[in-house]
């Protein structure tokens, strides 16, 4: 990216998911890594949880000394008390945090073994004594690190998930699952070719991509008054009541049908337009612009469709009628 000096990368090394050749590449050069940082779930592609993959990864950093980084910002607290790492049964060397534990203010924690944690506080010692950090400190610091209002919400989030136990991710992770289940069970009815993949609490609405104008479904959501991003991962909390997931599963059908009636998403129907000579007619393909110059836009009803050029009218478009 523009600003990003090139000299940044050469000590990186970004080898591919769940890939055994990255493992493989990994035993081929243990003795010059220093850490392996990896997401246990990917919040892009949270139908992924490699167990195995990460077992090895484990057995190989442990076998050349290499630190192993688990970053749980996404999955730390929110598939379990202990994270990813108590989830699946595999302790790192250090892990990263943040979002969940910060309860809604920005947060950042670095948690770790002694070993690589020491460098950054000086190892055990304690103000108002004649104790003195025991090993030399490397520079660390941040305008915010240590903010007072941010370390008291997360202690108190860690008391509500301390309080909670386990349970209180089983039953989110219970909800999202029944959820993602009816929607995709509902998706397959209708034809309609999207998935939404899951993970504890989270979900991710995934689409073919080379379906373009798919993407109008969160726009459609937004308009039914879920706030929703284009391409993010999304989540439910303990805020979400049954009638809130209920009206987010009715604002999903209806975006869907719409965009489905508008032929921007299969459905099994097809359509026809006519040319601008009013004779010829021709498939039309919703995903692609129906003539050159048309725009996308919407009709006296809201509906998504496609508006060309009026050749009596510069400057102003006129919708292309179909022809079913």
């Amino acid at each position: 990216a523009p600003g990003i000096m090139p000299s940044m990368f050469e000590n990186l090394l970004v080898l591919d998911y769940n890939d055994p050749a990255s493992l493989q590449i990994l035993r081929d050069r243990a003795d010059d890594l220093a850490a392996i940082l990896v997401e246990p779930v990917r919040s892009r592609d949270p139908d992924l949880q490699p167990l195995e993959f990460l077992q090895d990864l484990r057995r190989l950093t442990e076998q050349s000394g290499t630190a192993l980084i688990f970053d749980e910002v996404v999955t730390g607290f929110r598939v379990h008390p202990g994270g990813a790492q108590a989830y699946f049964n595999i302790q790192a060397d250090m892990a990263t945090y943040g979002k969940v534990v910060g309860g809604g203010l920005p947060i950042g924690i670095v948690a770790g073994k002694t070993e690589y944690m020491d460098a950054l506080d000086g190892g055990f010692w304690q103000y108002g004594d004649n104790s003195i950090p025991e090993v030399g400190v490397t520079f660390f610091a941040g305008t915010f690190v240590r903010h007072p209002m941010a370390l008291a919400a997360a202690e108190a989030i860690l008391h509500k998930l301390k309080d909670g136990g386990a349970e209180l991710q089983r039953s989110l992770a219970d909800k999202v699952s029944k959820f993602a289940t009816h929607l995709n069970q509902h998706f397959d009815r209708v034809k309609a070719p999207i998935k939404i993949a899951h993970f504890s609490s989270l979900f991710y609405v995934n689409y073919p991509h080379e379906l373009p104008y798919a993407n109008l479904l969160f726009y459609l959501m937004r308009e039914k008054g879920v706030h929703v991003w284009d391409h993010r991962p999304c989540f439910f909390t303990l805020a979400h009541t049954d009638e809130e997931i209920e009206f987010i599963i009715r604002a999903f059908k209806d975006s869907v049908a719409e965009l489905q009636s508008a032929d921007f998403l299969p459905s099994g129907a097809s359509r026809l337009v006519r040319k601008s000579d009013g004779d010829e007619r021709l498939k039309i393909d919703r995903n692609q612009p129906p003539k050159p110059g048309a725009r996308l836009g919407r009709d006296p009803e809201g509906k998504p469709a496609w508006y060309g050029p009026d050749p009596n009218s510069p400057g102003k478009y006129l919708k292309i009628e179909e022809v079913v």
